[in-house]
């Protein structure tokens, strides 16, 4: 019988809400505390300026980005509103309303450090029409309003898994996800390396894995570390499709699909797991 794979993320397997972070650009700076706040309160944050930066540096088409963001939206339990509504927050919530998602709004607090919540009629407007907010309010029919109502379609989701080696290509990684029509929740982004240990290693953990789970897939870029192991573990055991992808030693970097027979792993040690990888 194969030797059961252990890893110490597998013990934080908790399911918890996933939370779409919404908040205007003015407020990108804040991207880190949020996303630390909604790990702290026991949840998932997926927070676009988090997963793409700012338009993932214009390597890819921005329409790309828009259905991206609205095909997270469409996957997360619940919306959770940051400081002002500007025209972008708003189609989110709208969009979020539409899908009989929850809707939270909260304030930062002076120093932003923390947030507080509070109600829709005192958040503050940023550049919108008091008329439309109450109309998004009120459910009235603003399919016409933003360019970003016009995309209806979604992309499937797809974690790519790759050791913290490769962490200087998490942009080149989401970039290939993105043209080839999947949205990356690329962890490595998405917790900017664990939020720099201002979160408890379990939370992130868990969050870690409540991504893993509602991805359509895993796609494994380059040598397996014993965490990409435990990410591919976790997602052959729902009984879903993982992809493995061999990284080009030329520039600019490449993607080739492998079959994962030929996979190195970073430790020897690893080699009897091999049996998880098909």
């Amino acid at each position: 019988m194969p030797k059961e794979y252990e890893h110490l993320s597998l013990n934080s397997v908790q399911k918890s809400t996933i939370v779409f972070t919404s908040f205007s650009k003015r407020n990108f700076y804040l991207r880190s505390h949020i996303s630390q706040f909604v790990l702290v309160n026991g949840h998932t944050p997926i927070s676009p300026f988090m997963n793409f930066d700012y338009n993932l540096a214009g390597l890819v088409d921005k329409d790309h980005i828009r259905v991206a963001n609205n095909t997270m939206i469409a996957r997360c339990d619940e919306l959770w509103v940051f400081g002002e509504v500007s025209d972008g927050v708003l189609a989110e919530i709208y969009m979020a309303g539409r899908q009989n998602r929850v809707v939270r709004y909260f304030a930062p607090s002076l120093d932003g450090s923390t947030f507080h919540e509070t109600a829709p009629e005192q958040v503050r407007l940023e550049d919108v029409s008091p008329w439309m907010w109450e109309w998004a309010l009120a459910g009235k029919n603003l399919d016409r309003w933003h360019p970003r109502l016009r995309f209806n379609k979604t992309y499937p989701l797809i974690y790519p898994a790759y050791s913290k080696r490769n962490f200087y290509l998490q942009m080149q990684i989401s970039q290939f996800c993105l043209n080839n029509k999947v949205v990356p929740l690329n962890p490595f982004m998405l917790f900017r390396y664990y939020l720099g240990g201002s979160v408890p290693r379990e939370d992130v953990y868990r969050a870690n894995n409540n991504i893993v789970n509602i991805c359509d897939e895993v796609w494994v870029f380059g040598e397996i570390s014993d965490g990409v192991l435990a990410e591919i573990k976790l997602k052959k055991e729902q009984g879903h499709r993982v992809r493995y992808f061999k990284i080009g030693e030329d520039y600019p970097i490449t993607f080739r699909a492998n079959s994962g027979k030929t996979i190195l792993f970073e430790d020897p040690l690893l080699e009897e797991f091999r049996h998880l990888l098909t």
